[in-house]
């Protein structure tokens, strides 16, 4: 069993000496057939995902360790589901300050779902949404975090996804994107109070990392410059991202801070090196993305690394696997020492998982040399 911890470990602290560790998302495409009830592929046919990523020599990006961050609500919140149909289902948060609702739907072909209506939708909602996060607090969970490390051992080091910062939240989590913007338009007063409830309760997020023991930890922000431009991005994320790795740099504890930009990237990745981020993840170059790798390669310079970097399409058979290798290879061309390299973002239900040996291969050769 490969022990890719010791690598990531030193890809973060700069101690990497060139090589680079493979570490591609492909739990979509395994939780796709796990949905559909239809077998993996000889030679991997009834491995766990674990089996699968040893099988494959590659490393996983272990979000399973999310579960050792406990959420601790103040008891005058409370929350409660119930079914309205065979795929709906209507979600309640009781507060002093009143009650929001959300709907979401599943989907038929996979385990995802997706809000019908949304938490927020006017001032009042906001107040509540407001009450709630100023009202909660994160723990520790070490036993937790034991559980997850019998699964995935030395597969890779763990990490965490910070929620979502203001925008990209009001966007994602609580209004969707069309909500989002009428409210920045219409009640900016109040959304900039929501975001300065927020950055106190995201301040309570990383008391708790500190008393932790993850050593990188992830924006899992989901940037895409069509619903984030950048006067958005300047006057709302980019002060955020600052304040936030001030906090997460000191000099007694210092992490490694990576924020996860997909779709296009274009337009904001100008910011990048003002961000005071390690890493970027998943920015998806072309031809899937709206970036070339030299694009990507002068946005982050020698300051920001890259985690991931492989469009996704190219592990479907549509392209011919010489546009991966060679995609691959630049890769490592421009950002060894500095790269986690990954897909952007993960393999499609389509993909061909012997793609994901070859780029193992590919690496394995690669690192030999250094």
């Amino acid at each position: 069993m490969r022990n890719h911890i010791d690598l990531n470990r030193a890809i973060i602290h700069g101690q990497a000496n060139g090589k680079v560790l493979w570490q591609p998302r492909i739990i979509c495409w395994y939780m796709d057939r796990e949905f559909s009830h239809v077998p993996l592929p000889a030679p991997y046919t009834g491995m766990s995902i674990r089996e699968l990523y040893e099988a494959l020599g590659c490393s996983n990006r272990i979000y399973d360790y999310n579960a050792a961050v406990r959420l601790i609500e103040d008891p005058s919140i409370k929350r409660y589901s119930k079914p309205l149909d065979e795929l709906r289902t209507q979600h309640f948060v009781e507060t002093p300050e009143g009650t929001i609702t959300a709907i979401t739907r599943r989907n038929t072909s996979n385990y995802g779902e997706f809000f019908e209506k949304w938490w927020v939708e006017n001032q009042k909602d906001m107040e509540v949404q407001m009450y709630i996060e100023a009202n909660q607090d994160y723990e520790f969970d070490q036993k937790a975090y034991d559980k997850v490390y019998e699964v995935w051992g030395e597969n890779g080091l763990g990490s965490i996804y910070f929620p979502r910062i203001n925008v990209q939240s009001l966007f994602n989590d609580t209004m969707g994107v069309e909500g989002g913007i009428f409210a920045l338009m219409d009640m900016p007063d109040v959304c900039e109070e929501y975001f300065k409830v927020k950055q106190a309760n995201h301040e309570r997020f990383i008391k708790m990392i500190r008393s932790s023991c993850f050593e990188w930890i992830n924006f899992g922000d989901n940037v895409h410059c069509a619903t984030l431009p950048p006067s958005l991005f300047e006057k709302y994320v980019l002060p955020e991202y600052q304040h936030r790795n001030e906090l997460l740099h000191q000099p007694d504890k210092s992490y490694y801070t990576f924020a996860h930009w997909d779709g296009d990237t274009k337009a904001i990745l100008k910011y990048a090196k003002e961000t005071g981020l390690d890493g970027i993840e998943a920015i998806t170059p072309k031809p899937q993305g709206d970036v070339t790798l030299e694009e990507i390669k002068a946005g982050l310079g020698d300051q920001v690394g890259l985690v991931d970097g492989i469009a996704a399409i190219l592990f479907d058979e549509t392209y011919p696997i010489q546009m991966l290798e060679d995609q691959a290879k630049r890769l490592i061309d421009l950002f060894a020492g500095k790269l986690i390299l990954g897909i952007s973002d993960e393999m499609s239900s389509t993909g061909n998982i012997d793609r994901i040996k070859f780029i193992t291969e590919l690496v394995d050769k690669y690192n030999a040399t250094c």
